[in-house]
């Protein structure tokens, strides 16, 4: 870009409209690069591109973080909530959802699990003009941790364990019994997977 010579403040690059300040990229390679970053790592990504993951990342803050600062989460009444391991070594992530939003519901992600990821997303929802009292709802697994944060930190909530989780401790109790009932009396080894496989087809 052309250069501009003050006296008062030294060399200054000419701003443009097809690239941001400051950045080195055009506007149009950053779009592709963030289109990008949302379904492949971010390594993967900058090999692609074939520039570092360090100069991708200083783009995917400078817009994630604009995006934070217009999230308006006044109208958040139901949360969806969930973990999942984000690498090996039991390293967990909770992601929180708003559920009445039908395109990019999620809201918020914290690293760890457990009571504190609630209190980290409601001082989040705080923030972000959003109120604790205002949710109604949380959709979670059985976790002790969870259930005792969202009684703390999402007073008004009524807790709605997914299914996944209720079909799961049914399962897991199931089989418990059959496993009781082959050892004293004789059952034939498909009988498990008919059992299972009704359990799921009923739900």
């Amino acid at each position: 870009m052309p250069r501009t010579k003050c006296p008062e403040h030294g060399v200054k690059r000419i701003e443009v409209p097809w690239a941001r300040p400051g950045s080195d990229f055009t506007l149009l390679f950053e779009q592709a690069a963030m289109s990008l970053v949302k379904e492949m790592p971010v390594l993967a990504v900058s090999r692609q591109l074939e520039i570092s993951d360090k100069r991708l990342w200083r783009i995917v803050h400078h817009y994630v973080g604009r995006m934070l600062g217009e999230l308006d989460l006044s109208n958040v009444a139901t949360v969806g909530v969930d973990e999942t391991a984000s690498r090996r070594g039991q390293r967990y992530v909770t992601v929180f959802l708003d559920m009445q939003r039908k395109q990019e519901p999620v809201i918020f992600a914290v690293p760890g699990h457990g009571k504190d990821t609630i209190k980290a997303f409601s001082a989040f929802l705080a923030a972000h003009g959003g109120d604790p009292d205002n949710v109604v709802e949380v959709v979670c697994d059985m976790s002790q941790a969870f259930l005792s944060g969202v009684a703390e930190h999402l007073p008004k909530a009524d807790v709605t364990v997914d299914w996944f989780h209720i079909v799961q401790t049914f399962t897991k109790r199931l089989d418990e019994v059959r496993k009781k009932e082959r050892r004293e009396q004789g059952h034939p080894k498909p009988l498990r997977w008919a059992l299972l496989k009704s359990l799921t087809t009923r739900t």
